[in-house]
């Protein structure tokens, strides 16, 4: 099983408020119910994200969506280790699987809102799941599932969707309307901080990619040497079987 490794700004406040919810849930609550509500959460929060088109009002369902959605996703795991209850290889697809269908879910609803633009939402969309495919790599090659990337985690993330809609919806239209030439200014400033954090994940892989090749090349050279050894050994064994044949001789 994959070590957890998790640096988010909120990490120990919410490690904290998870282990205190688990024992109080009732014994009928399972972790797949958890992943379930996770899910109902993120479509509540997309169709909030919708629906405000016609309200401002319905912000409210994408704030308590945006909720349920963190109230399921963190909870499940936390709550199968309380009760010692996991499965790794059956949860860890779950989990993930439904990671990524409910912020897909959650970001292209802020891009139909009035409040963001599509374009940005799919650089945005797009950079979370270059950064998922990159930590389910990670996983596989080096048993470390790391769940924050410069302080920033889901929770960070679902926190900082629901100020931007409520900062967008205070400060008006002009928000996503403000234009650079052709562009929009929000699109601009999406796409440049984009642009930068793709430099940054390039640079990440690479300091990555030099640290394993160094460790492989160093696990190689250990069972190099582990042959030679082996046969320096051989020799010493065999003198005694070659002394055989004179002693039974005299």
């Amino acid at each position: 099983m994959a070590n957890r490794l998790n640096t988010s700004l909120l990490a120990i406040g919410e490690r904290r408020v998870l282990q205190a919810l688990a024992p109080r849930l009732p014994a009928w609550t399972t972790p797949d119910h958890l992943t379930a509500a996770g899910l109902v959460g993120a479509a509540m929060t997309a169709a909030g994200f919708a629906l405000s088109h016609w309200s401002a009002g319905f912000l409210a369902v994408v704030v308590a969506g945006l909720f349920l959605n963190w109230f399921g996703d963190s909870l499940d795991g936390t709550l199968a280790r309380y009760r010692g209850i996991e499965r790794p290889r059956y949860g860890f697809l779950l989990d993930h699987s439904s990671d990524l269908i409910a912020q897909s879910l959650i970001v292209v609803g802020l891009g139909v809102s009035p409040y963001f633009t599509l374009p940005s939402a799919l650089f945005v969309l797009s950079l979370y799941l270059l950064m998922s495919s990159y930590t389910y790599l990670r996983v596989a090659t080096a048993g470390v599932h790391r769940l924050s990337y410069g302080g920033m985690g889901a929770t960070e993330f679902r926190i900082l969707v629901a100020a931007w809609s409520l900062f967008a919806c205070w400060l008006g239209p002009q928000v996503v309307e403000a234009r650079l030439w052709r562009f929009a200014i929000l699109d601009v400033t999406i796409g440049t901080m984009s642009a930068i954090a793709f430099a940054l994940f390039v640079l990440m892989v690479r300091q990555d990619l030099s640290r394993m090749d160094r460790d492989d090349d160093q696990e190689s050279a250990t069972i190099h040497r582990l042959p030679t050894r082996r046969h320096a050994a051989e020799p010493a064994a065999a003198e005694p079987e070659s002394e055989l044949p004179s002693v039974s001789a005299g």
